[in-house]
């Protein structure tokens, strides 16, 4: 017999296309269509408004006028409602649709126009997109037709502008509204009752998983050509003319080649329904909350009517809006939470960037988050839930499981672009030791399709075959919403159980983790293990773009940390009010700002705009927190103060001599550093008179700015590329040049250009300090470069120590592997240090996130990244003025740095009280991160402390003395919940309950400690 099936995928393709899916729809009639476009600055009205039922001030009444087919509907960013009425014929069989395009791409759900559909009571229907683009008048338990066979349908309709679109990363101005840019405006292509063919969608289905199981398999198999056979004769039996019948018979002989069982041995894959979900990105966040009801009005249709599904939704902001916005959709997700079915997962505030976040505002993520799904639903998510940030610090496993949480998701480090990640199920161990359980889906996609090449993608990617056989599959339209649709929850069904794919089930995702984390304990000794930060080998420049976000996020957090310590000290010490609904208020803008489309600065113009209104409006807000809690404490002083908050005091600091050294350079000498700046204002010498030692390497000059091209491949506020870094170009131009002085101290001052742009440098040697300074001020109107500042110093290394939150990340200075070689650029927190065994130096800042260092010769050199200049998704990223700080310590090992870095970061708060808690240190070095009261309003403090070395510390906790009478500390979890012994969580107070001045704190490498100190006699006498 001779074959010729080796056309069949093709022909499916296009009989598919021209001959099944037209059908369908089979057209009944049109439709009347009104339209009103909201007018002056075009921002969404509330629902009740536009349907005539409820006016909202100041806002125009809705005038619908008669709107034609084919008009274009929408400038970029408007708002557009459309009344649509039309009648059905009450003897019409079958399933009937009202089909709508509203000018859609055949791509990019999510990532341009949208539409949200209300009946006119004002009751939310479903949301559209260009996958998702017909509303079921009647039919399968829609009943949207009146006794008369009328309807009138109200259409929410965004025009929101594909700003990414094909080709990509295309610059454009559309990221801001009311872009002078020209904007082809939408159109409305199609508006009419159909007939829907249940029949006609089963074969599409059957064929869509028939075919794509084909094309995956290969030829050598006789499966493949067993599912060919199938498909080509179901296709010679299909015939359009009726085509209901012959997709009946069609049907027919696909159906036993699709209940043929998967093997015994085929892999499991549980299949989540997702819609991934950016808080902002390419649009601001009033549409993130439109996108969340057309996205979740979707979700909970699938739910109504498949009792099988499982769907997830991540980020208790997204919640919170959601109740506050549109409460009847909050209604119907609580009763799917308390069936199981609509799921909280990842327990946090929102997803944050898992990198830049300072270590407390970790801990908010997820308290915040937790506390939130508590109250409103009475669970606690377990997993923390990350699928999309740039990169993961090794903090995580431990602050993720002193939160409560037992396992860790995400599918980003799948994007690497030099090494490929060894594992998809396996235990992270953290930088202190703490293991939680992790999994990245192999289908290498938080939106997956439930489509064939997924499915074998995932089994052939997944890394663990020989100890584990299960993986997970989020699925749904994704970044900018649309979720699952019935097409993929059919595909699902289909490949439950289908020779030559994985087992597909549908369930939750703790149902999941469980069973993953069970079978990968039983592997024993070959269970997998990865130690350290999870490093993205890809979206580098995160950690510069857009330098505002950066600077005002660490801003927020230094002034949080003394608002919430003067407050909590001003009500202990003077019982003073606490300020925590404020503060709470404070902390979730905070958070919200940390989402990883924000704080990394990779979203469009519109958001960094109003994310530095924002940010402002914080921060004159938590000054004015400040003011009232010193007021409250009378400006009471005394001797200490809490180190982290204040710079080092300089009793009798000498003045810093001034000299002239040869050919015009300047020698700033205090008897603790000297340093030479030659006369084109760059440092050749910096000598720490201490040890003798010089630190600027021969030939080398510090603080010597660098510019770079910087044009990536893609992914412009993402990426920075090995080719940027290759050729610097050093700065030498010199527009003035001079001494200046401050009272003991003394500095130079270099102004310098670069095209339209100024950097002026003010080098200040603080007396008595053993700290070099550097004051930086930039106009930046530069695109497409990258700025640098290179620290080069004379200390032979191997690794350099980047802070990250609760600690270091230890990173390679050497490139002798592909992976070591992949970190051109990292993250650091406020402190890069690199030492010999001998000499230790560090480097701290107090904005700045991304630098590299590298090896050179017997020297090590480090650059700090200022400025970038990318120009998609905003075309004036950074443009402007902006200042930096750093510093340099000659000397200073860890645990200088990290107080060094403190004090650099603290903001200027006179009048400190004698610290409410501090650290007497037995062993080693540990420190006082944060007090705060605690979050249930017991009046109880809540200290954070945290070891800085990578070691071991002993410490004695010791009390203000009006607090440490009736002193009682314990020891919680991150959610301030008193906690016991577990091997896999060590304690710091493994003693339980005791009077503060018996206590004694026991902490292990970067280990973390929450203690909870009550000032009530009565708990102190309970003990006794």
């Amino acid at each position: 017999m001779h074959n010729h099936l080796s056309r069949t995928l093709e022909r499916l393709a296009r009989v598919r296309r021209e001959r099944i899916q037209p059908r369908l729809h089979t057209r009944l009639g049109g439709v009347e269509v009104e339209a009103w476009t909201v007018p002056d600055d075009g921002e969404p009205v509330r629902a009740r408004h536009a349907l005539g039922l409820e006016p909202e001030a100041g806002r125009a009444a809705p005038d619908y006028r008669p709107f034609p087919l084919g008009a274009a509907w929408g400038a970029a960013w408007s708002t557009t409602w459309f009344r649509i009425r039309g009648t059905v014929d009450p003897g019409q069989a079958g399933p009937i649709d009202l089909v709508l395009d509203l000018g859609w791409f055949d791509h990019s759900v999510g990532g341009h126009c949208e539409g949200l559909v209300f009946t006119p009571d004002g009751t939310i229907v479903k949301g559209l997109h260009p996958r998702q683009s017909d509303i079921r008048l009647r039919g399968h338990g829609a009943d949207l037709v009146d006794a008369d066979g009328s309807f009138v349908l109200y259409v929410e309709a965004a025009a929101n502008p594909l700003l990414l679109g094909l080709p990509p990363f295309v610059v454009t101005e559309h990221g801001e509204k009311g872009a002078q840019e020209p904007f082809e405006q939408f159109r409305l292509r199609r508006a009419e009752t159909a007939a829907f063919s249940p029949e006609i969608h089963a074969l599409c289905c059957d064929l869509d998983v028939a075919g794509g199981l084909a094309a995956e398999l290969s030829a050598d198999e006789p499966r493949h050509w067993r599912l060919l056979r199938a498909i080509e004769e179901a296709l010679d039996v299909y015939d359009e003319a009726d085509a209901e019948a012959g997709a009946g018979r069609a049907r027919a002989i696909l159906a036993p080649v699709l209940a043929t069982p998967a093997h015994a041995s085929a892999h499991r894959i549980t299949a989540v329904g997702h819609a991934h979900m950016d808080t902002a990105w390419l649009w601001p966040l009033r549409e993130t909350v439109r996108k969340l009801a057309r996205t979740v009005s979707n979700a909970l249709a699938l739910l109504d009517a498949d009792a099988g599904l499982v769907y997830t939704m991540s980020a208790a902001q997204h919640f919170s809006w959601l109740e506050e916005h549109y409460p009847e959709l909050f209604a119907r997700v609580r009763h799917y939470v308390e069936q199981g079915r609509f799921v909280p997962v990842g327990g946090m505030w929102v997803e944050a960037d898992g990198v830049i976040p300072t270590g407390e505002s970790m801990v908010r993520q997820l308290t915040y988050g937790k506390r939130y799904f508590l109250s409103r639903f009475g669970r606690e998510p377990r997993e923390m839930w990350l699928p999309d940030s740039f990169g993961y610090s090794g903090a995580l496993p431990q602050l993720a499981r002193r939160a409560g949480s037992r396992w860790f998701l995400t599918q980003k480090i799948s994007w690497n672009d030099t090494t490929v990640f060894p594992h998809h199920s396996f235990w992270w161990e953290g930088i202190d030791g703490t293991r939680i359980f992790t999994h990245f889906p192999p289908a290498e996609t938080y939106a997956a399709e439930v489509t064939a090449r997924e499915l074998h993608h995932a089994v052939a990617t997944f890394k663990d075959k020989a100890i584990a056989s299960h993986s997970l599959l989020p699925y749904g339209y994704g970044d900018g919403g649309g979720g699952p649709t019935r097409e993929m929850a059919e595909r699902l069904r289909r490949f439950a159980d289908l020779e030559g794919a994985p087992r597909v089930i549908s369930r939750t995702p703790a149902e999941f983790f469980e069973e993953a984390e069970s079978e990968l304990r039983e592997a024993g000794a070959l269970e997998p293990v990865y130690r350290g930060e999870l490093y993205l080998e890809l979206h580098r420049g995160t950690l510069t773009s857009q330098a505002a976000m950066k600077r005002h996020n660490r801003r927020c957090e230094s002034l949080l940390r003394a608002a919430e310590y003067l407050s909590a000290a001003a009500s202990a010490l003077r019982g003073a009010p606490y300020p925590r609904e404020e503060l709470d208020e404070i902390w979730r803008t905070v958070l919200l700002h940390q989402f990883h489309d924000i704080l990394p600065g990779t979203s469009i113009s519109w958001v960094h705009r109003e994310a530095r209104d924002t940010y402002q409006a914080i921060e004159e807000r938590l000054h004015d927190l400040i003011k009232r809690a010193g007021a409250a404490l009378d400006g009471e002083r005394a001797e200490g103060g809490l180190p982290p908050f204040t710079a080092p005091e300089r009793p009798g600091a000498a003045a810093v001599e001034v000299a002239d050294g040869e050919a015009g350079a300047t020698v700033l000498d205090d008897g603790l550093l000297r340093v030479v700046v030659d006369g084109g204002g760059h440092v050749v010498s910096l000598r720490d008179l201490r040890s003798g030692r010089e630190v600027v390497p021969p030939g080398r000059r510090l603080n010597e700015l660098q510019l770079f091209r910087d044009e990536p491949v893609r992914w412009d506020a993402w990426d920075v590329d090995r080719h940027v870094l290759r050729h610097p170009r050093p700065l030498d131009d010199v527009t003035s040049r001079r001494v200046i002085r401050n009272g003991p101290d003394a500095g130079v001052e270099v102004v310098r250009r670069t095209g339209a742009s100024t950097v002026t440098l003010t080098m200040w040697l603080r007396a008595g300090t053993g700290r070099f300074e550097t004051e930086c001020a930039v106009d930046w109107q530069e695109r497409e470069r990258l700025l640098k500042v290179a620290v080069p110093v004379r200390i032979l290394a191997r690794t350099a120590r980047f802070e990250t939150q609760y600690g270091y990340v230890e990173r390679p200075l050497l490139t002798n592997t592909a992976t070591e070689e992949a970190m051109f650029e990292a993250a650091m927190h406020r402190y890069v240090h690199v030492d010999d065994g001998d000499f230790g130096l560090a480097i701290v800042n107090d904005t700045m996130y991304g630098a590299d260092a590298r090896a050179d010769g017997d020297s090590t050199v480090v650059r700090l990244s200022l400025l970038r200049g990318a120009r998609f998704p905003d075309p004036r990223a950074d443009l402007g003025t902006h200042t930096f700080r750093w510093a340099v310590l000659p000397g200073a090992d860890v645990p200088a740095a990290v107080e060094a870095a403190y004090a650099f970061n603290a903001p200027d708060v006179a009048g400190l009280p004698a610290p409410l808690v501090q650290l007497e240190l037995l062993t080693g070095h540990a420190l006082v991160d944060w007090v705060k009261q605690a979050d249930d309003g017991s009046g109880d403090l809540v200290v954070r402390v945290y070891e800085t070395r990578g070691a071991r510390a002993g410490a004695r906790l010791r009390c203000h003395e009006e607090l440490d009478a009736g002193a009682v500390v314990w020891e919680t979890d991150l959610l301030e919940r008193e906690i016991g012994g577990d091997d896999d969580l060590p304690l710091a107070l493994a003693e339980g309950r005791r009077p503060v001045d018996e206590a004694r704190l026991d902490l292990g490498p970067f280990q973390v400690a929450t203690l909870r100190i009550a000032t009530h006699a009565s708990l102190k006498e309970d003990l006794q």
